[in-house]
């Protein structure tokens, strides 16, 4: 028996001094900013876990996981634990959920749209326009009421930030005259900003104004044209020459010969003075009115504009037909019914080099 209990009294002697383990754990931000030091943990003995000092803008910590995403073993923020192995714990994090307001202003418009909530930083799409304006075709958005901000297109997927209003922008001004085709006219010529001012010439097929307008820089060639020709009996422009719709957009076009046609014959018109600029005023059967300024026209190799105040040349959209297939129709204005060359205020062919003006008309674009 005595050898028996010496024997028990040894191994509990040598048990007992037996040193026992540490283990690590390592702190990772997993996303986050900040120093943590590593934790050590001695075999066998519960301990609390350092506290978090990790940071992470936009979200709030969501306590420690064995597995950076989160699907290993998790932990809250200074809990008690035994460690049996070296570790490395990842920060959790919850992205905090902010909302900010979007609001729509009609800028001049009518209409009603309701405010938009937005997630703080989340894209998200912008509702529908749902404004109207009379006069005019909707444009885009924009943060300031005179377009001198941020532009964004309608339904534009964007990321806000912080409350903000859009206010709609308009675009170029229209005018119903109650016509009977129901044709819509621009209050204003491609190039200009206001009913009186002459804006740009162009010649017949071409989109961009230019200092001189001969015959040898026409874009379809001198004479014989390479296109709207007796060939291909193409009779009205193209959209990639049409010079409203790649100046204003899809919305507008050059009127047609019937629409101009239309336009003198429905109209009363008179020749008029429009802030110090002559020009013909056509008042439609429903009493609204559109000014075309008297603008002249440019052709020969010196940058010259020929009879302005005088007398005015409108393109239309129609190439001149059968043996006038270099010419083009237009509208032609003065301030006499029948002037002393024997021209009217009447449709007219011309050479199609020559720069004339511009008076779109407006169709939205399906």
């Amino acid at each position: 028996m005595f050898v028996a209990i010496f024997a028990m009294v040894a191994v509990l002697a040598i048990s007992g001094c037996k040193k026992r383990e540490t283990y690590t754990v390592t702190f990772d931000a997993n996303g986050g900013t900040g120093e943590m030091a590593e934790q050590i943990f001695t075999e066998g003995e519960p301990r609390a876990l350092t506290g978090n000092v990790f940071s992470y803008q936009g979200h709030t910590f969501d306590g420690w996981n064995t597995v950076k995403n989160g699907s290993g073993i998790s932990y809250d923020d200074r809990q008690t634990i035994t460690v049996t192995s070296d570790m490395t714990l990842y920060a959790q994090w919850k992205k905090i959920i902010t909302f900010v307001t979007v609001t729509f202003d009609p800028n001049g418009g009518t209409g009603e749209m309701l405010p938009q909530q937005y997630i703080v930083g989340s894209p998200q799409v912008l509702r529908p326009n749902a404004f109207s304006n009379t006069n005019a075709p909707f444009a885009n958005w924009n943060t300031a009421a005179d377009g001198s901000g941020t532009r964004y297109g309608n339904m534009q997927e964007i990321t806000v930030y912080g409350n903000i209003t859009l206010y709609a922008q308009w675009g170029k001004k229209y005018v119903d005259l109650g016509l009977p085709s129901g044709t819509l006219w621009a209050i204003c010529n491609v190039g200009a900003e206001a009913p009186e001012e002459f804006g740009d010439h162009f010649a017949w097929g071409e989109t961009e104004p230019k200092e001189t307008y001969t015959k040898y820089n026409y874009k379809f060639g001198n004479g014989i044209y390479s296109k709207y020709n007796n060939n291909d009996l193409l009779q009205i422009l193209d959209p990639c020459d049409d010079a409203a719709i790649v100046n204003w957009g899809a919305d507008w076009r050059m009127p047609t010969y019937n629409e101009l046609n239309e336009l003198l014959n429905y109209c009363t018109h008179t020749w008029t003075v429009l802030n110090g600029i002559d020009g013909r005023m056509f008042v439609g059967p429903n009493g609204n009115s559109i000014f075309l300024p008297a603008a002249g026209f440019r052709f020969d190799d010196q940058d010259v504009l020929y009879y302005p105040i005088a007398s005015g040349y409108y393109w239309s959209s129609n190439v001149g037909w059968g043996q006038n297939i270099c010419d083009a129709y237009l509208l032609y204005i003065d301030e006499d019914d029948i002037d002393g060359y024997g021209f009217e205020n009447s449709m007219h062919c011309h050479f199609r080099p020559c720069g004339f003006s511009v008076r779109p008309v407006y169709q939205p674009h399906n």
